[in-house]
């Protein structure tokens, strides 16, 4: 996260694995409650090309934390995953 404008709800993001800095909105935040982020915080994302104000790129989702998500069984990449375990009673 290089800044966010909190007044705003928007901010800017960066990684090496897109040629250009990223426009980011608290929307596209995957928490619960208020959604901020802070400048420095590491966060994990996805971007879309879009031409916002003088960006190329979009984030479509935002998960605050550092690191890549791998799908369970998967061999790595990108990707996100979700689980859910039911029971029933006899």
């Amino acid at each position: 996260m290089l800044e966010w404008r909190r007044e705003e709800g928007w901010g800017v993001l960066a990684s090496s694995a897109v040629p250009d800095e990223v426009w980011a909105h608290f929307s596209a935040i995957q928490a619960e409650g208020f959604r901020e982020l802070t400048a420095g915080q590491p966060v994990t994302f996805t971007v879309e090309q879009a031409q916002q104000d003088q960006f190329h790129w979009r984030a479509v989702s935002i998960w605050p934390g550092s690191g890549p998500l791998f799908a369970p069984g998967s061999e790595g990449g990108l990707g996100y995953s979700s689980g859910l375990d039911i029971t029933f009673d006899s």
